[in-house]
């Protein structure tokens, strides 16, 4: 049987080595704060501050909710 396709990108969460910027904010993120790190193809990554982050996962973790919510209603439904 095969792997079921990941629907969350690749992202991992680290201690900036160097200075960033927010992609969503444009703002600094210092050497050593954390951030959040997507990467969107194999050398392409885009780097979030902590509280961009945090608000990132909050809206996924309800998108992923919604989904989950409407196939286990149509699974009961047939």
């Amino acid at each position: 049987m095969s792997r079921p396709k990941q629907m969350v990108k690749r992202s991992i969460v680290e201690a900036a080595k160097a200075k960033r910027t927010c992609k969503f904010t444009g703002d600094r993120i210092v050497k050593g704060a954390i951030c959040l790190v997507v990467y969107d193809g194999p050398r392409d990554r885009s780097c979030y501050s902590r509280p961009v982050a945090i608000e990132m996962i909050k809206l996924a973790r309800i998108r992923l909710d919604e989904l989950e919510g409407q196939l286990s209603a149509s699974q009961h439904s047939t």
